[in-house]
């Protein structure tokens, strides 16, 4: 797996994330960078795919209740938790006012990292994430 370019904002909230075209739920936000997101979800997605997605926001933190861009699925594994997959996306068209959001997401609902490993990120602990059941 190549470098990270940026690194990785976990989130307090784990937003859900939708395949906008089909309706469905892919999973749910735990890290966003400007350039791309990582899920965790019950079913996973085929590797070089183009979704259109659509992210619920944070009711009473954000002005927009969703949000919608184009983005790239560039890995899926089996979580640690054997019940789930992480995805990982490379966000590919993006309004400047939807990556505003983003880059706020990034900035003002950010979880501290517990553990120095860069790699940690790849199998975070899902105790707190509602099923997508």
């Amino acid at each position: 797996m190549k470098a990270r370019r940026q690194e990785r904002t976990k989130l307090i909230y784990h937003l859900r994330v939708f395949d906008a075209r089909r309706k469905r739920l892919l999973g749910h936000m735990v890290d966003i960078t400007p350039e791309g997101l990582m899920l965790i979800g019950e079913s996973p997605v085929a590797t070089g795919k183009r979704f259109s997605l659509r992210m619920d926001l944070p009711r009473n933190l954000m002005e927009d209740t969703h949000l919608t861009f184009s983005a790239e699925s560039k890995w899926c594994m089996k979580d640690q938790n054997g019940d789930f997959f992480s995805m990982g996306f490379l966000i590919v068209k993006i309004t400047p006012e939807a990556l505003a959001v983003v880059q706020r997401l990034a900035q003002d609902f950010y979880q501290e990292e517990l553990e120095s490993d860069p790699e940690s990120d790849l199998n975070p602990d899902l105790g707190d994430v509602p099923s997508a059941r």
